[in-house]
């Protein structure tokens, strides 16, 4: 039987973990946190990192130590060893300290830079990458919202709030709502390490459309 001190440990861990999923996610990645053997190559050896960030042209390694002590510190840079001579990988370290990790806080981005980003997805799906297109879009969803609604600002949330949040303040309609709430499942299955999903070009457009809509009435 886990001890409290075991199991406050563990908490911590999958707090972190769902706080560098944001993280990642609204960098366009696919977020898996302890990924399968056969899904990591051959050159990791025994290292198994603790999640996998996934995007077109590069895929990080992702490993969570409770301390920087000399001995955590050895073991890293052996890890890193492994990614030299590798471009499309890379290997990302982080510390939880002694205490629980804090909450991400996320400052609200101005409607003009999550454009630029929304123009990021146009470019992801020109060149056939609609997994990584969809979940970036899903986060600039959230990113509008967050701009649109000071309440939201600085938290991350759930797709379902975010939706159920832009209904209710008229950003999106019912009809928008609907077919969003449809998609939930699609996105949870990307994110939490379902290969075989994959978004239409339709599923990507409804929510760029629900974005611009977000923001042509925040503007308003």
């Amino acid at each position: 039987m886990s001890s409290p001190a075991q199991i406050a440990v563990m908490e911590d861990e999958v707090e972190f973990l769902e706080a560098l999923r944001s993280r990642y996610e609204a960098e366009g990645f696919t977020f898996t946190t302890s990924p399968s053997r056969s899904k990591l190559p051959a050159f990791l050896g025994g290292f198994t990192p603790d999640a996998l960030a996934q995007r077109p042209g590069l895929s990080v390694a992702i490993a969570i130590k409770r301390s920087q002590s000399p001995t955590a510190q050895l073991q890293l840079r052996k890890i890193r060893n492994l990614f030299d001579g590798r471009p499309d990988w890379r290997f990302d370290a982080f510390f939880l300290g002694s205490g629980a990790p804090q909450s991400v806080r996320i400052p609200p981005a101005a409607p003009a830079a999550i454009r630029a980003r929304v123009d990021e997805v146009h470019a992801l799906m020109r060149e056939g990458h609609r997994r990584s297109a969809f979940v970036m879009a899903w986060s600039l969803l959230e990113a509008a919202a967050q701009s649109a609604d000071a309440t939201m600002a600085g938290i991350p949330r759930t797709p379902g709030t975010v939706i159920q949040t832009l209904a209710m303040d008229g950003y999106i309609g019912a009809d928008t709502e609907d077919r969003l709430r449809a998609r939930i499942a699609l996105r949870n299955q990307i994110v939490h390490g379902d290969v075989a999903a994959e978004p239409t070009e339709d599923d990507v457009s409804l929510l760029l459309s629900a974005i611009d809509e977000t923001l042509g009435a925040n503007a308003a």
